[in-house]
This record gives structure tokens, C-alpha cells and sequence, in this order.
């Protein structure tokens, strides 16, 4: 037995559902507000510590940048005193002896000055001297443009170059791979690449290039004259001293990074397969570099050894201002996830609260929506059930009755529709014996085209009979005729009788083209197809009646399309197609007109379509439909078979095309052939 629920205990099932699904709905959103109330509070007390923080943090990242200019303004002071004293500018060395001397002198000042490299270049740019390795000299590497064509190094030029006119210049600089190699710094700038926990790297990859503080002023002689440049610079890959000086005075942890590599810091890694060493040679995650790289300032919270910091990140430009790097400042949060903790105790409290509220409130609303859901639902189904009982009336035939329901609502219109829909059915009804007569009319008629079609088979038959049976006569007696025209042509005064054999011989030949016809119309030849341009065939057969046409005053156009792809057909056939056509139309201007031929290319069915339009007097509405009948011809007796449309439409059928036409009594006729692209002919 199937358990069935009347239309009045659904309505009430889905009102008390729909009530309980708002309450529900209503109780959720007060418990988010009261949720975001708490939320909100908390990030308040949040924020006002965070700024606190973010306050500090952001003047960590100055003490940073403040210790970097503190070390550029000891290299400036310590290349200062060489390079204006004349010391070394009034004895440029010459031989190898004095480059080793003064390299060692110079090699001293790097080593009390803490840094990696002095280089003296010459006015021109080359180098002069290299303190790290004096027998590298004569290059003129620190003035190139390029050494990699993805990796400019024209920073460095304009660096020296400006050094040259008497500017002293503090930058930082990224090194190429053989620079450093010049200097004798590769291996202490190569970085070894290292996966974290976050970002893991390829094995055995590395960052070749270095990040140096670099200073540069012009090389004077004791009388003030340039004579060339000094390049000073500390190397800042796996440089800790740096960081480890920042992080004893600040607290925080600190890191230098070159591009996205992290080339020297403070940070340890804690998980991973790289556990507990330094993090120098990890990667920044690729949204930080990107902002980075815009020259922005960011701040982030990143988790380091399993503690939570607040971390900002400061750009490092070169001489150009192009971002190069980056400083990054992290102090520990573990104050604000205390101030979390109490928080989210807090918002769990207030959640118990309100789902208990949320239960009385939902147990209240289901009795409210029980009594307003058997009120309406009785009001509802009374409604209904008028409209059943008017769908059994119209179900037993009476088509003319009509429902009255006024109450202002859907069922009212339901009503009017249900009203509407018994005055369709009943003019439905009375439209019915209409359509059948229409049909059957169709039939009718569909009947009369497929005799008229077994009659056009009929012909054809009839015509092979009667064509094969007078065409060996018809040669007997032109044959003869001809013969008796022979000899009378060699008697005199017989001028009389040979105008009547060349009668004869005349309208034989009449009847041989006849025959010739209807054999044709009834056979379906094999056809000898090639590619052919259908352009090419209607231009030959335009240029052979072009003077028959202009002696009868017709004006032929074409427009054919130079697209036209070429097909296979059989070209001789297209030609007689295009003739009969030609000269129909011709004729159809007995006073003379305009003939318009056109060609064109339909890509998207693979179809040619040839045109052949005339302004001449059209076909009369009553031989429309017998146009493309054998033997029917609208000529005088003895100017026409009445074969040549039949003929043609026969031609391209075997084409696998097809023939149809327009026509305007007193205005012309226009044929439109249409041809298939590269179609295979049927043979048989």
C-alpha cells in the first residue's frame, strides 16, 4: 500500500519547514553578530598591540638601514684618505713589483676597514689594480654593459664612469659571477640553495652572483688632478657579522636577501630535511617577491622555529634604483597569541550562550507555525478542489464551461489560465476538421507530383522506344536524299527538284537532332569527369553565341568569382547546360535586354552556384511548374524541342547538383545551378 499525504498536510508540512528553516536561518545570523561582536572586540585589543608592535618593528628596519649607512660611511672614510691624499694617485704602478707592493698596502686597508675588495681603475675605466689579486689587470670588465644579455650589469658602469667626474658614490651593486671571479670573491659569494619547509629547491643549485655595499670616488694625484677611480666594497653573501650585530641590539631576527635568496641571517631552519641549519640560501615565496620587486614596502607574519613574527621587509636599490634585494626585521608575537588565547576563550563562551537561546526560540516558533499553517492550508486546498471539479467537466466533453474564482491570488489566475486553456481546446476542436481538409489537400498533391514524376519516367522510356526505332530509317533516307541530290546536281534544269531534296535532306536532319535528343534525355551516360574551372566554361560558351547575341541586341554581363575552387564534372555536359540556358534567355528578349551571368562559391555547403538572369518577358505562372518538362516549349512550331531545360536539369542532376529558378511575369527569369565541390558523379 503506497502512503499518500493530502494537498492540505503538505502545505502545512512545508510551511513548518520553511518557519523552522527561518528560524534556523535567523538564529544563525543572530549568533554571527553576536560572534563578530566578540571577534570585533578582541581585534581592537588586537590591533592597538599590533600597531604597538608594527611601531617598533618599523623602527628596527631604520636601526638596520642605519647600520648599513654607518658601514658605507667607514668604507667612504677609509677610501677618502687614498684616493685625495695623492698617495696613491702621484705612483700609479707600472711594473709588476709595485703592483704587488701596493697591493699589499692595500690589502691591509681592507682588512682594518672590514672589506672584501679596493680596485683602482684608470681614466679610460680599466683596471689598474686589484688588491685581492694584482697580476688581474688591463680589463675593462667593470665598464661593460652586458655579461649576460639576460642579466644587465650597466649599474656598475655608470657607477665607475660617474666616479670618473669627480662624484663619490655609496651603493649597493650586484657583482656577475666573473667579476667576483676577478676578485677572488666567487667562492665566498656562492650561495648553496636550500629547500624549507615551505619552499623547496632543486639539489645541487646555486646563486653565483654577490651583493655588495660598494663605494666609488674619483683617484686624484696630490695636485687635484683625476687620474682614474677607486671601487671599494664589502661582500654581503654568508656575511653574518651583519645580522648578528643588528640582532644583539635589537632583539629581532634579521636577514639580507639578494633577488629571493636569502644570502646571510640570523634565522634557523627548523624543519625539513635542512633542520637546524642556517637558513642562508632559502627562497622568499613568490607573492613577497613580487611586491618586493615593485620597490613596496611589506609587512607579513611568518612562523620561525615554531614562533610566530611579525616581519617587514625594506627594498635595496642600486645606483639605479633598481630593486636588488632586500633587509627583513622579525620580531617574536608571542604577547599578541596570549591576547588571542583569552580571546577565542571568550568567544566560546558567548557562543553557549546563544545556542541555548537559539533552542527556546525554535521550540516557540513551531507551535506559532503549526496554527498558521492549518489556517491558510484549509483556505488553499478549498480553492484547488473547485478547479479539480471544473477539469472532470471539461474532461466529459463540456467545453464551454468556465470556473469563477475571485481571490486575488496565484489560484486566481490559475483559474483564468485554466478558463483560457478550455477556449483554446474548444476553438482546437472546431479548427480540427480545417486542418484535416488541408492535409488531405497535401496529399493530394504530393499524389499528383509523384505521377507526374512516374509520367516524366514514362516519357523517357517512350522517347528511347520511339528514338531508337526512327533513327535507322531517318538515316536511310537522308542518306538517299543525299544521294539523289548528287545526281540531279550533275543534270541541268533540275534547279526545282534540288530545292525541294535540300528540303528534304534539311528537315531529315531535323529529325536526326531530334532522335539524337531523346536519346540523350533518355539515357544516363557514363560521365568522363576532370577538374575543370567552371569560369573557363562559361567564358568559352559566352565567347562562341557573343555574336549571334549582339546581332539580337542582348548585352551579356558577367560577374564570375576568381575564388571558385575547381571541381569535376564533365565539362562538354556544364557547357550544354550553360547554352541551353544562354539561349533560352536570349530568346526570351525577342526585342533585345541584358543577360547577367555570375558564378559564385558557397564555402560552408561546398557548393558552386552559377546564375543566369534575364530582363526579358518571364514564364507565365501557368507553365511554372511544367518548365523542366520533356517536350514542352512556349516557341513557334519548328524553333524549339522543348528538350533543352530537361536535357540540362538531367545533366546536373547526374551531377549530384541541383536546378531551380525565380521568375517575374514581365520582368525576367534568373536560373540558379547549383554544383557540388569535387563531388563523385554517379556512373551508370
Amino acid at each position: 500500500m503506497t502512503f499518500r499525504l493530502s494537498l492540505r498536510k503538505k502545505l502545512v508540512y512545508t510551511f513548518l519547514g520553511g518557519s523552522l528553516l527561518t528560524v534556523l536561518l535567523f538564529s544563525l545570523v543572530i549568533k554571527g553578530i553576536m560572534n563578530d561582536y566578540f571577534r570585533r572586540l578582541g581585534e581592537v585589543r588586537l590591533q592597538f598591540v599590533s600597531e604597538q608592535g608594527q611601531r617598533e618593528t618599523r623602527t628596527n628596519v631604520v636601526i638596520f638601514k642605519n647600520e648599513f649607512q654607518n658601514i658605507f660611511s667607514g668604507i667612504t672614510s677609509t677610501i677618502s684618505a687614498l684616493s685625495q691624499s695623492g698617495v696613491i694617485g702621484d705612483r700609479l704602478p707600472q711594473t709588476e713589483e709595485e703592483r704587488h707592493r701596493m697591493a699589499e698596502l692595500l690589502r691591509g686597508v681592507q682588512r682594518d676597514a672590514k672589506l672584501s675588495m679596493i680596485t683602482i681603475v684608470d681614466i679610460q675605466g680599466r683596471t689598474l689594480l686589484r688588491a685581492n689579486n694584482p697580476d688581474a689587470f688591463g680589463d675593462d670588465m667593470l665598464i661593460r654593459e652586458y655579461y649576460d644579455p639576460q642579466k644587465p650589469v650597466s649599474s656598475i658602469r655608470r657607477l665607475i664612469l660617474n666616479a670618473l667626474t669627480a662624484h663619490t658614490i655609496q651603493s649597493f651593486e650586484t657583482f656577475p659571477p666573473q667579476i667576483l671571479a676577478k676578485e677572488n670573491l666567487d667562492k665566498q659569494a656562492t650561495v648553496l640553495l636550500k629547500s624549507s619547509a615551505s619552499i623547496p629547491v632543486p639539489a645541487n643549485t646555486y646563486e653565483d652572483r654577490g651583493l655588495l655595499m660598494t663605494v666609488a670616488m674619483p683617484l686624484r694625484t696630490s695636485s687635484g688632478k683625476i687620474v682614474g677611480a677607486i671601487l671599494a666594497g664589502r661582500l654581503l653573501n654568508k656575511d653574518l657579522s651583519i645580522v648578528q650585530d643588528v640582532q644583539k641590539l635589537l632583539g629581532d631576527a634579521a636577514s639580507i636577501f639578494l633577488d629571493d635568496v636569502r644570502i646571510a641571517t640570523t634565522v634557523t631552519l627548523s624543519r625539513g630535511e635542512n633542520k637546524g641549519q642556517n637558513a642562508t640560501g632559502t627562497l622568499i615565496d613568490a607573492e613577497t617577491d613580487r611586491v618586493l620587486s615593485r620597490g613596496e614596502y611589506l609587512q607579513r607574519t611568518v612562523r620561525i622555529n615554531g614562533e610566530r613574527r611579525m616581519g617587514f621587509f625594506e627594498p635595496l636599490r642600486n645606483y639605479e634604483n633598481q630593486v636588488i634585494g632586500a633587509i627583513w626585521v622579525g620580531r617574536p608575537l608571542s604577547f599578541i597569541d596570549s591576547i588571542d588565547s583569552s580571546q577565542q576563550a571568550i568567544e566560546a563562551e558567548a557562543g553557549g550562550r546563544t545556542n541555548i537561546y537559539i533552542i527556546i526560540s525554535a521550540i516557540i516558533s513551531l507551535f506559532v507555525a503549526i496554527a498558521i499553517a492549518s489556517f491558510f492550508s484549509k483556505r488553499v486546498t478549498a480553492r484547488i478542489d473547485q478547479l479539480r471539479k471544473g477539469a472532470e467537466v471539461i474532461e466529459k466533453g463540456q467545453l464551454d464551461n468556465r470556473l469563477r474564482i475571485d481571490s486575488g491570488d496565484e489560484i486566481e489566475l490559475l483559474s483564468k489560465q485554466f478558463n483560457s486553456m478550455a477556449s483554446k481546446l474548444e476553438e482546437s476542436y472546431q479548427t480540427l476538421e480545417k486542418k484535416v481538409e488541408e492535409r488531405t489537400r497535401e496529399l493530394k498533391e504530393s499524389q499528383e507530383t509523384m505521377v507526374q514524376q512516374e509520367k516524366m519516367v514514362g516519357v523517357g522510356q517512350l522517347a528511347a522506344g520511339i528514338a531508337h526505332e526512327l533513327n535507322t530509317p531517318l538515316g536511310t533516307i537522308i542518306g538517299y536524299a543525299q544521294m539523289l541530290r548528287e545526281d540531279l546536281s550533275q543534270q541541268p534544269g533540275t534547279s526545282a527538284n534540288l530545292a525541294d531534296v535540300d528540303e528534304i535532306i534539311e528537315q531529315g536532319g531535323r529529325c536526326r537532332d531530334l532522335v539524337k535528343n531523346l536519346l540523350n534525355f533518355s539515357r544516363r551516360p557514363t560521365i568522363a569527369k576532370s577538374n575543370a574551372d567552371i569560369n573557363d566554361i562559361i567564358r568559352k560558351v559566352l565567347s562562341l553565341v557573343q555574336h549571334d547575341f549582339e546581332m539580337k541586341n542582348v548585352r551579356v554581363h558577367m560577374d564570375l568569382d576568381s575564388r571558385l575552387p575547381r571541381t569535376k564534372v564533365n565539362e562538354n555536359e556544364i557547357a550544354q547546360v550553360v547554352l541551353n540556358l544562354a539561349n533560352n534567355a536570349a530568346d526570351s528578349m525577342p526585342e533585345g535586354g541584358d543577360l547577367y551571368v555570375s558564378t559564385s562559391n558557397n564555402e560552408e555547403f561546398e557548393r558552386i552556384r552559377i546564375d543566369v538572369h534575364d530582363t526579358g518577358c518571364g514564364i507565365k505562372e501557368s507553365d511554372r511548374n511544367r518548365v523542366f518538362e520533356p517536350f514542352f516549349t512556349t516557341k513557334e512550331v519548328g524553333k524549339g524541342t522543348g528538350l533543352g531545360l530537361s536535357i540540362s536539369y538531367k545533366i546536373v542532376e547526374n551531377h549530384m547538383g541541383s536546378i531551380e529558378f525565380d521568375t517575374v511575369t514581365g520582368k525576367g527569369t534568373t536560373f540558379r545551378v547549383y554544383l557540388p565541390v569535387k563531388a563523385e558523379v554517379p556512373v551508370g
